[in-house]
């Protein structure tokens, strides 16, 4: 097996299949056990990792239940062994990443005098096999926090060892970038700063060199009131007088030639690395990249903004087109956080300073207002052709802020809101992978022979994944941690909506960790507006339906917000000229099981818009032009007369059902969903709906649609005794023989019966 802890916690078996461990307590019990590996860990100790001071209650038995679960991912029940002073994870050499590190550095470390070359090679190795952030999925408790501390001092002697390696084989100039990370990330490290003032020197950059005195001598002055130590001083003394013995670690070579003139740091390459199986978006990746390759010949730098609904791929497709375009971008390509929905957003200020730093200014000469910041941002890019990615903009003055100055960069934004585009931005709204590349998705999964055996299946996978490529990729990681499952269980599984939520659980990374910050960021009423749509159960639907839920005359505000929010798909405008919105599914999951709504709110909608769809229909249906032997619907059983002035302005329903077959034309999924879930219960009541459209299908030849829905009327009605409702549903069922017999309509709406 593999274990890797330098980062997120990953377990792999000897079939190279990575564990699925989701839950957070689990994670850190083996995490700390593996920090800790071959050594017992104290059950005391692991308590207080786990849960810091004042654990619960029930913590010692939940601890048994997380030993118990950790023994049951193991082939080899031994590897977890219970010792009388705590718990011991056994791992093989060369299985732990944590080991691999140590043993690297030591050999390295031992090198570094007699053969820094080979020093350097094994520390670099050693540094590869970190990944950020270290421990960062686990508990923030004090206890966790000093183990992180202790691997990350860690780190920093290791990279200091690889620096002293690097100078003595005279790559001065290369390891500047990362002696300015390496002081920008610890700026109280003077043994960082003095690295990189001898690399400077070294380099030939003498001014520089002391001028990086002068910053970290003003820096420890504002932060700790204090001069720089002995080792600084002494250092800076012997660079103004050009000690032509300056070495590195006691030798004394000569000084290097001063570097050709032109020569500069490497140029930044940030971009996340990207995704090996990224399946589809051929066309949104071929106009990402034809919109950013016209920074080179535009007047002004181009500006995309990559927008959609949470775990529709954003951020994977700015990344992947990114990547095809760093031939296009020789000066840097610079990637940075914004997390406009995140827990603890990165403001403009600091990513501005965190772009900068990128870019070479040294922590002290970041300014100190973000105005400044832009500015220098712009003076930097300037002449150059850099790619700055920013990833969760949360609106356009934010974006506006890393806007380059001149042509030759370009911007790439991504966000869940459709207003962050900045003036002059190109919008590219994304949409869910389609069916036929989502099931690719999941081929290079779980391959494709298991995909081609159980077509079927694959698809309802997808479909219960709405085609989003963050649930595509939940799914297919679970059924790649199962081989042996069959992909029709699993489509049972993922298929039952009130669990679905659930199976697309991944830590931070599960479809409710996505969808959560985007609704925390509504305000009251639109939140509520969302809730009651997702109880509603639509089709599509157009904004008089959030009117008629919200009893109130700002339903086109809240529309406009969800919209603007990525949590409303406009579907294009209806019959009646309406434009019309779906509620994506796996949001309607999540907002209909919000804390805040209750069953009661859940019928009181539906009842709701009951009410709003029987009173329309029948505005509607006494609209349509018919032959006199077609007459009206008369029954008005039921309806409250006042309802639809209460549910829906006067002039909206008049302007909806003006033209009353396009009306009907717009709502008749919808009309057909409501009546198949009153059947049941309440058939009645479904003949009542059922006849208000039932003269606009026989205009428009929809007659086995009618047949289907009088028959179901029948059985239902049949089923609970109600014997009017029946009689007139076989009415209408004759109605239905008579027009296909006699090619014309031949029944009269009103043929006597409950429910007429």
């Amino acid at each position: 097996m593999k274990f890797r802890v330098l980062g997120y916690l990953e377990i792999r078996t000897a079939d190279d299949h990575v564990l699925d461990i989701t839950q957070p307590q689990q994670r850190a019990l083996l995490s700390i056990l593996l920090l800790h590996a071959n050594r017992p860990v104290p059950k005391h100790r692991l308590t207080d990792l786990i849960w810091g001071p004042g654990p619960p209650a029930s913590a010692c038995g939940m601890l048994r239940t997380y030993l118990w679960k950790a023994r049951t991912l193991f082939d080899d029940p031994g590897r977890l062994r219970t010792h009388p002073s705590g718990y011991a994870l056994h791992v093989e050499p060369g299985e732990l990443d944590l080991h691999d590190f140590r043993r690297l550095v030591d050999v390295g470390e031992q090198l570094l005098e007699e053969d820094p070359h080979t020093a350097s090679l094994l520390l670099q190795q050693a540094l590869a096999l970190w990944q950020e952030p270290v421990l960062g999925d686990l508990p923030p408790t004090a206890a966790m926090e000093a183990e992180a501390i202790h691997l990350m001092d860690r780190r920093r002697l290791a990279e200091r060892s690889l620096v002293w390696a690097e100078l003595a084989l005279g790559r001065h100039h290369e390891i500047v970038p990362r002696l300015r990370a390496m002081a920008a990330a610890d700026p109280l490290d003077e043994h960082a700063w003095a690295q990189l003032m001898l690399a400077l020197y070294r380099s030939g950059r003498q001014a520089d060199a002391l001028m990086t005195y002068t910053q970290v001598r003003t820096l420890l002055a504002d932060e700790c009131g204090v001069e720089p130590g002995p080792e600084l001083r002494r250092l800076h003394q012997r660079i103004l007088d050009e000690d032509d013995t300056l070495g590195c670690r006691g030798a004394e070579p000569a000084l290097p030639e001063v570097p050709r003139p032109g020569e500069q740091a490497p140029a930044p390459h940030q971009l996340p690395p990207d995704i090996p199986d990224f399946t589809g978006r051929e066309a949104e990746t071929a106009r990402l990249v034809m919109l950013l390759e016209a920074a080179g010949t535009a007047a002004a730098p181009p500006v995309v903004l990559v927008c959609g609904q949470p775990g529709v791929g954003k951020t994977a497709l700015a990344v992947h087109a990114a990547h095809q375009l760093r031939h296009r971008f020789p000066d840097g390509q610079l990637h940075v956080q914004l997390g406009a929905t995140s827990d603890s957003p990165k403001g403009v200020h600091d990513a501005l300073g965190e772009l900068l730093r990128s870019l070479g200014v040294a922590c002290p000469a970041v300014p100190d207002s973000t105005d400044e910041r832009a500015a220098l941002l712009r003076t930097r890019l300037a002449g150059r052709r850099v790619l700055i990615v920013a990833d969760d903009a949360a609106g356009p003055t934010q974006a506006r802020r890393l806007l380059p100055g001149m042509a030759g960069s370009a911007l790439l934004l991504t966000s869940r809101m459709r207003l962050a585009a900045p003036p002059g931005a190109t919008l590219i709204d994304l949409d869910p992978l389609s069916p036929a590349d989502s099931l690719l998705m999941l081929e290079r999964m779980i391959g494709r022979r298991r995909v081609a055996a159980e077509p079927e299946a694959a698809g309802r996978v997808a479909a219960a994944c709405a085609e989003l490529p963050l649930a595509l990729r939940i799914a297919g990681m679970r059924l790649a941690a199962r081989p042996n499952w069959p992909l029709r269980t699993f489509a049972e599984i993922i298929g039952d909506r009130h669990s679905r939520l659930d199976v697309l659980e991944a830590d931070d990374e599960g479809v409710r960790a996505r969808l959560a910050p985007s609704c925390a960021a509504l305000d009251p009423r639109a939140l509520r507006a969302m809730r009651l749509l997702a109880h509603g159960e639509l089709d599509d639907f157009a904004s008089w339906v959030v009117a008629v839920l919200l009893g109130g005359p700002y339903a086109e505000t809240v529309v406009g917000t969800l919209v603007d929010h990525c949590l409303l798909t406009p579907v294009g405008v209806d019959a009646t000229g309406e434009p019309r919105y779906r509620l994506p599914e796996l949001l309607r999951l999540y907002a209909a099981a919000g804390h805040d709504g209750t069953p009661e709110e859940a019928d009181a909608v539906r009842e709701r818009l009951l009410d709003a769809w029987l009173l329309l229909s029948r505005a509607a249906d006494r609209g349509l032009a018919r032959p006199p032997r077609l007459p009206r619907a008369g029954d008005t059983r039921g309806d409250r007369p006042d309802a639809l002035a209460a549910v829906i302005p006067g002039r909206v329903a008049t302007r909806i059902t003006v033209d009353a077959s396009a009306w009907f034309a717009a709502e008749y999924a919808n009309l057909r969903r409501v009546i198949d879930r009153e059947c049941p219960a309440r058939p009645a009541t479904a003949a009542r709906l059922a006849d208000r459209q039932f003269a606009w299908q026989q205009q428009h030849g929809l007659l086995d649609d009618a047949e289907r829905i009088w028959r179901r009327i029948a059985r239902c009605a049949e089923r609970l005794g109600q014997a009017g409702t029946v009689s007139h549903a076989r009415y209408r069922l004759a109605c239905v023989s008579a027009a296909r017999g006699a090619g014309r309509v031949a029944c009269v709406v009103g043929g006597g019966g409950e429910g007429r």
